[in-house]
């Protein structure tokens, strides 16, 4: 306590031992609380529409075809019951669950870019097909016909 004031400033010792432990907690419990925060944050942007593509439209097709509805619960002797019991597939019924959401998702109103949404899904095979109509190609014919039958052709 005979050092000057301005070292006095400079150096920092512990008045006793027992404040060591006592900065070494409230560092813990600072560092926690944050980790406790980043993960709320990190939950709050997860997007329920996200991963609607072909993939996930194929791996339900498959799971549709192996078990049916892979929600519906079996009782012990593993037939179909109404009351609760084990789920036909988890996984396969997980995926349904997704299809469903992505299905639910495809007709949502995005207008202001709100949301990010594949209004695709499900319906990508259709789609080409569908604009497989409307090329020149596809009028050719068309125009061909009708111009023969209105007596401007050959």
């Amino acid at each position: 306590w005979l050092k000057p004031f301005w070292l006095r400033q400079l150096v920092f010792v512990p008045t006793t031992l027992a404040a060591a432990p006592a900065l070494a907690m409230k560092f813990s419990a600072v560092v926690l609380a944050v980790a406790a925060i980043a993960g709320f944050a990190l939950a709050l942007k997860q997007d329920p529409c996200a991963g609607c593509d072909e993939g996930l439209a194929l791996a339900y097709q498959m799971c549709a075809r192996e078990h049916g509805d892979p929600c519906t619960e079996l009782n012990g002797a593993g037939i179909l019951s109404s009351g609760p019991g084990t789920k036909k597939d988890v996984g396969c019924c997980m995926k349904k669950e997704k299809h469903d959401r992505c299905l639910q998702c495809k007709s949502m109103d995005c207008e202001f870019k709100t949301c990010n949404v594949n209004k695709q899904y499900y319906s990508e095979r259709t789609l080409v097909m569908e604009a497989k109509t409307k090329t020149k190609e596809a009028y050719e014919s068309h125009d061909a016909k009708a111009m023969k039958a209105a007596g401007w052709g050959l």
